[in-house]
């Protein structure tokens, strides 16, 4: 039992000496001992900074903050910041000293910017401490602005073109509404009772200029006979009166064929005057249809 114990403690020993060497190890690899050229610099706010916060410069890390403790400057509580640079710079005099957050996620850091002259602040030196927009700072002022933007002019754009869209929205209903009606009486109109009738109408049509074209060829032939008969009449009046009676005979004849042509021009005429529809109707008339030839 007593063996037990002892290897117990000598476990125990071990693990502990060597969290110490871990712990000891990770805070030389963190750089918070090394010590390096001193610098100061004065934040009127320093939220996100304490020990340990690393120091860049020109985005190049150089150091870590050692110490952060409030002082009286200009009638007002200043925060000076001890920058522990490791490695050794040559830092112009007019150099300034910045708050940064390199990202949305990370942690503010120290930035040193170089300037322009060529004196150079020796260690202990103070170096300016410059304002700079901080991200989240600069997300809340635009989500800020971007709100102010809403209220004072999309709201009144919106409230706007909603007062004029709703009479153009009533407008182009009772236009559709009119064009529902209009297409509802193109397809009665275009029925298949509608398109029958109208082609029965296109055939009668045709019935009716078929009718006239053949009173026109009678006419034509009653205009030919008229034609013959003046030129028999010549021959009579040339070879004298033997044959008169035969003349006279051909002549009764036409002028019985133009009393009948007469007859069919006046009752196609009253006809058409008393009853235009007759024009396309399926069948003539039955007196006409008893006077034509």
């Amino acid at each position: 039992m007593k063996r037990d114990n002892v290897n117990y403690l000598l476990v125990g020993s071990f693990v502990l000496l060597m969290a110490a060497v871990l712990f000891y190890a990770l805070y030389r690899i963190t750089g918070h001992s090394a010590k390096g050229d001193i610098y100061f610099t004065h934040f009127a706010n320093v939220a996100g900074i304490k020990e340990g916060t690393v120091v860049t410069y020109e985005g190049f890390e150089v150091g870590n903050v050692s110490g952060v403790e409030p002082v009286a400057r200009d009638n007002r509580t200043m925060f000076r910041i001890t920058l522990n640079l490791r490695k050794p710079l040559k830092i112009p005099v007019d150099s300034r000293a910045v708050i940064a957050t390199p990202g949305l996620l990370s942690a503010p850091l120290v930035e040193i910017r170089e300037g322009g002259r060529r004196e150079v602040l020796p260690a202990g030196g103070d170096i300016a401490g410059g304002s700079n927009v901080n991200l989240m700072d600069s997300v809340a002022a635009l989500a800020s602005e971007l709100g102010r933007i809403t209220e004072t002019s999309i709201k009144p754009m919106l409230a706007q073109i909603s007062l004029n869209v709703t009479p153009a929205m009533a407008d182009m209903r009772s236009t559709l509404e009119r064009i529902n009606r209009t297409a509802g009486r193109v397809d009665a109109l275009f029925s298949e009772d509608n398109v029958n009738h109208w082609n029965r109408l296109l055939r009668n049509a045709d019935g009716t200029s078929a009718n006239a074209l053949k009173l026109s060829e009678d006419i034509a032939v009653v205009r030919a006979e008229i034609e013959g008969l003046v030129r028999d009449s010549r021959q009579i009046v040339n070879s004298g009166g033997k044959d008169m009676k035969e003349s006279l005979r051909r002549v009764d004849a036409t002028l019985y064929q133009l009393e009948s042509a007469g007859r069919n021009l006046n009752e196609f005429s009253r006809t058409i005057r008393d009853n235009p529809a007759a024009l396309i109707q399926s069948r003539p008339s039955t007196d006409a249809a008893g006077v034509l030839p």
